[in-house]
């Protein structure tokens, strides 16, 4: 069976694959002496199994082929502890795994200006269930930091978030991918220190075993008792 080398989104990254079947149609145009080819393959990673279509466009006056996947390729993979926080979220907090779901939906389709949107979206919702509705970004920003959700350094890093997201919106402002991950990073790593920081504390305190009574301590050095 022929092998090829494709992405594959489970495994991530560029992975063998099997060529189970292939199409391919070819065009021309005479009168404008130009020529190129579709070419439809179904695909089975040799590692996962998975299954995928690739579509792989050629014309005359490219360089490069057009190279595209269905299900669309997944650039950067959604981090291991989201499993924890669907199980984690209470009912009126399962907003979050759905905005983050809708994220990386955009991000998986090219959709960059959406993705930031998302993300901006996301932070206030975030803000405004953890700290109340203050009336502004602003307010709502200061009161997310009074209360011990964030730090100082990282509320600028919020504010330039959530400038870009509304510069986005309303000042036709194009962030690339370079842009989106950066948002999607403190966006992320917010959303696991209030969701997710308080329960891993807490279970590494109950490990962690009791410092002894000091006049224990003092005994087992060999020490005698204070009088």
């Amino acid at each position: 069976m022929e092998k090829t080398r494709a992405h594959c989104n489970p495994c991530g990254g560029i992975k063998h694959h099997e060529v189970l079947h292939t199409e391919t149609s070819a065009w021309s145009d005479d009168d404008h002496h130009v020529h190129g080819a579709d070419r439809f393959q179904t695909l089975k990673c040799s590692g996962c199994d998975a299954i995928k279509l690739r579509h792989t466009s050629s014309f005359s006056e490219s360089d490069e082929d057009d190279v595209t996947y269905f299900p669309p390729a997944i650039f950067r993979r959604q981090p291991a502890w989201f499993e924890d926080l669907r199980r984690k979220l209470k009912r009126e907090e399962r907003f979050v795994d759905r905005l983050l779901k809708e994220i990386y939906v955009a991000l998986q389709h090219d959709l960059p200006a959406l993705a930031v949107m998302g993300i901006r979206a996301l932070l206030e919702a975030v803000m405004i269930s953890k700290a109340g509705d203050q009336g502004t970004f602003a307010e709502n920003i200061a009161e997310f930091e009074k209360q011990g959700y964030v730090s100082k350094l990282q509320r600028a890093r919020l504010e330039t978030i959530l400038e870009a997201g509304h510069a986005t919106i309303h000042r036709d402002y194009e962030p690339d991918t370079k842009d989106v991950i950066t948002a999607l990073n403190v966006a992320e790593q917010i959303v696991e220190t209030v969701y997710l920081h308080d329960d891993e504390i807490d279970a590494l305190r109950e490990r962690v075993p009791p410092r002894p009574p000091r006049s224990a301590k003092k005994k087992k050095e060999g020490l005698p008792p204070p009088p």
